[in-house]
């Protein structure tokens, strides 16, 4: 059984997408209680009445409110007989829950990974009736692809990083030339200046060429483009889609990147994406950064926490107040309907900000109340407005949308003579047996790097049994050891079970590759702090789980680390190593160090 569910503020059932198990389970439930006739049976694949579904999960769904909102103490999962289990999630002020018959860290990374995908689909208007049902659509063939072929499957997103393709320099030379060429001709002729060319050779990447202006794609961006490729495999070879970017962390325009993603299937396993930003990014950042500000408020103001309300405020009108100004900047252009939206959305908010100076005068309950019943009103005028600001600038890129299929068309004739061979090359990307003569011993390696999200590693066997190396199985026991263990400071692990040895390494170097030592005790930070571990058990407040999807952890552990080094300047790697049990660590340790020295010669800095 598996399932999510999405409720709105008011408990309406926004969203869901439940497996046909967890379907008939629930129609059952619902037989049982009397909310359906006894003879009511859901078509495969259809979805449930919302009402059934509020009925049967509403007092859950209030009592974590309650929780949250008066007690800041909200549940963070569910444990039930039989291994059902059902875990809590919150964004923008839905309320995610989704439900398994797994493990609850399995669990919980799935629903971080749907609310992820989640940004990604809708933006900061989650679940918006102005986003149509295609943005809802999308959203399912994502989630069902990551859950079903995905997550359990592959060891790239095992670990959450995006597997690198590796040729020789000259190939990579011709491969680059010809992406930038295109980025070139989309520049001249079509007049874009933030675009990216993604090409993927049986979903691994072989290169991504970005424009000067074009905002650098976060690890998490990657893995979203790749899981949305394959959610469209089966469909048209040419495809647009419009979707949220994130952007690297670092810089002040990331969180929304409004972009168009064109998809081309080319001859030999190659799918090129071509992605163009479009939107004022100053603009659709302060925005979005406003929804995250105004959710904060009202959970402020409905735990009834003065001390905190003032500050939350505060932030509130700066965010406002850049919105505002970035209007007046960027959308000089006259477009009536979004002028009538900002005159409502500037009318709502002094309204708004003189409620609240009149609030911090007094402090009277009264005044609190009128408050929050005029925030609805105000969010959903600024909903309008995201939507409005987007649509402005979208209609100029949309007849710019029949030249990628020309481009993608030029890139595919100069890289037809190389078709076959980079098919081949994808499928034998990476082989143990290269490295078993130099490193006696070693059955299995995973390199990653998490400052650009990519990761190299051998291929899982898929022939018969007797021909694996290391049992899946194992590999996905490895990785949850290692992020228990990383969760609690320790950046080396090291253990063996009866038949293999399992080390695992993380480590910091600057651009010249130096290694770069962490200053804090990390066990002990995080045993005083929580981040990494348990937390306080919020539901509300998701603890940090190593990986790029649910949360971009690595980054946040460079600025805990070095909070005076620009992230830019630091890089973070991972290195899961398996030995057969007879390896001593001594001799493992050696491995690791000579391991990492000759991928590096291998692939080349540059490229990694």
């Amino acid at each position: 059984m598996n399932g999510l569910i999405v409720f709105n503020s008011a408990n309406d059932v926004v969203y869901q997408n439940l497996n046909a198990t967890l379907t008939d389970k629930i129609c059952n439930i619902a037989i049982a209680q009397g909310l359906l006739p006894a003879t009511s049976r859901t078509a495969a694949g259809a979805a449930l009445d919302s009402n059934v579904l509020l009925q049967i999960f509403s007092p859950i769904i209030s009592s974590q409110r309650i929780m949250h909102c008066q007690f800041d103490n909200a549940y963070a999962s569910f444990q039930c007989e039989n291994d059902f289990n059902l875990v809590f999630g919150e964004l923008l002020g839905y309320s995610f829950l989704k439900i398994g018959q797994i493990e609850i860290e399995q669990l919980t990374r799935q629903l971080g990974v749907a609310m992820t995908l989640t940004r990604y689909c809708y933006g900061a208007n989650l679940f918006g009736v102005q986003a149509g049902h295609m943005q809802q659509e999308l959203l399912t063939q994502c989630l069902n692809c990551y859950e079903t072929q995905l997550c359990q499957e592959e060891q790239a997103y095992l670990l959450e990083a995006m597997p690198k393709l590796l040729v020789n320099p000259e190939l990579k030379r011709t491969v680059h030339v010809t992406l930038d060429a295109t980025l070139e001709q989309l520049r001249q002729t079509g007049g874009q200046q933030r675009t990216h060319a993604m090409l993927l050779i049986s979903h691994k990447l072989l290169a991504l060429n970005s424009t000067r202006l074009a905002l650098p794609l976060a690890p998490a961006d990657l893995l979203f483009l790749a899981i949305l490729a394959r959610a469209l495999n089966s469909q048209q070879t040419q495809r647009a889609v419009a979707v949220f970017l994130q952007g690297v962390s670092h810089d002040p325009n990331s969180g929304c990147v409004p972009t168009i993603v064109h998809f081309s299937r080319l001859h030999g396993h190659q799918v090129l994406l071509q992605l163009i930003e479009y939107g004022h990014m100053p603009l659709t950042s302060s925005i979005y950064d406003t929804f995250f500000v105004l959710q904060k408020i009202v959970a402020v103001q409905q735990q009834g926490d003065g001390d905190a309300l003032k500050p939350a405020y505060e932030s509130l009108e700066s965010f406002v107040s850049q919105t505002l100004t970035a209007l007046k900047r960027y959308l000089k252009q006259k477009h009536e309907e979004l002028e009538i939206c900002v005159k409502k959305f500037t009318a709502r908010w002094e309204n708004l900000r003189k409620m609240y100076v009149e609030f911090f005068k007094s402090y009277e309950r009264e005044l609190l109340v009128r408050i929050e019943s005029n925030l609805p009103a105000f969010v959903e005028e600024l909903k309008q407005l995201f939507t409005l600001s987007l649509a402005c600038c979208d209609s100029a890129s949309n007849h710019q949308l029949d030249q990628l299929a020309d481009s993608a068309a030029v890139v595919e004739a100069k890289l037809l003579e190389l078709a076959e061979f980079l098919a081949v090359k994808a499928a034998r990307n990476i082989s143990i047996d290269a490295y078993l003569e130099d490193f006696p011993g070693l059955v299995h390696f995973m390199y990653v790097n998490r400052s650009t999200g990519q990761m190299l590693a051998p291929e899982l066997r898929q022939l018969n049994p007797p021909s694996k190396l290391v049992p899946k199985s194992k590999l996905w026991q490895m990785v949850a050891f290692t992020r228990g263990y990383l969760k609690k400071g320790q950046t080396t692990v090291m253990w063996k079970d009866r038949t293999f040895h399992y080390s695992y390494f993380l480590w910091f170097e600057d651009l010249s590759g130096s290694n770069l030592k962490c200053p804090l005790d990390l066990q002990q930070h995080f045993l005083a702090t929580g981040f990494g571990g348990n937390g306080n058990g919020n539901g509300q407040k998701p603890t940090a789980e190593p990986g790029a999807l649910p949360m971009d952890y690595y980054s946040d552990l460079v600025e805990l680390c070095f909070p005076k080094l620009s992230p830019q300047k630091v890089r973070v790697y991972e290195l899961y190593c398996i030995h057969l049990g007879l390896v001593t660590a001594t001799c493992a340790v050696e491995h690791s160090r000579r391991l990492v020295a000759t991928i590096s010669d291998l692939v080349g800095e540059e490229t990694f």
